[in-house]
């Protein structure tokens, strides 16, 4: 999955885009999939259920932002869940430079490159948030009552404080798997996509489908391999 302050990079893109009527309930929306904390495993069982993690009928898997869209298609004009809808989005795109155009397919699962990720993560930090003037949202006044909000186990208090320190953080070191140039290029990708999809959207359609930026079930692929 992409960083919440990578996904608050594509948010700022999409505002300097689109007419977005509360830019702040957008932002805080990116960021709402994210908001779980706690141990490694609870995080990685948790954030399955906030990002409607599917797997399909042909053995791929993906962020199910269909499913989310059946759920809540009545409230995508509220900028909150179409800020959440477009998250699971651009995670899905993030999947297809993560294991594909950087090549970690075969790593996929491992908590030890989940670690290399996130120092990689801290180290874009201040790189977008100077970039894109990136600031801390508000939290939505209300938003314990929001049915997105009380579907999950969100520890909205403990995030932020967490959230806050990436936004100040100026940490040292080398990228690992990532280029500012390739996370500048992904941002733009997901922006176009999103455009396209919200104009469908204006239209009554979709233009993506289920199966856009899917990824392979690692583990069948090692199965099939060992056969």
């Amino acid at each position: 999955m992409a960083s919440r302050v990578i996904h608050l990079a594509v948010a700022y893109e999409l505002a300097a885009r689109l007419d977005i009527k509360d830019t702040g309930r957008f932002f805080f929306g990116h960021l709402l999939p994210d908001m779980i904390t706690g141990e490694y495993e609870y995080r990685l069982r948790t954030k399955k259920q906030t990002h409607f993690y599917t797997l399909l009928d042909n053995g791929r898997k993906t962020y199910d932002f269909m499913r989310f869209y059946d759920d809540y298609s009545d409230k995508l004009q509220d900028p909150l869940y179409l800020g959440y809808y477009v998250h699971l989005i651009e995670d899905n795109i993030f999947r297809q430079y993560l294991y594909y155009r950087v090549g970690l397919l075969y790593r996929r699962g491992q908590k030890e490159l989940l670690d290399e990720l996130y120092a990689d993560y801290h180290l874009l930090n201040p790189l977008l948030c100077e970039h894109y003037h990136i600031t801390m949202p508000d939290v939505p006044n209300g938003i314990e009552e929001e049915p997105i909000f009380k579907r999950f186990d969100y520890n909205m208090s403990e995030w932020l404080l967490d959230m806050q320190s990436d936004l100040t953080e100026h940490p040292e070191g080398e990228l690992r798997h990532f280029t500012s140039e390739l996370i500048y290029e992904y941002i733009n990708e997901c922006a176009d996509v999103i455009e396209r999809e919200l104009k469908a959207l204006e239209n009554g359609r979709h233009h993506l489908t289920i199966n856009d930026y899917s990824i392979e079930n690692y583990n069948c692929l090692k199965d099939k391999k060992g056969e």
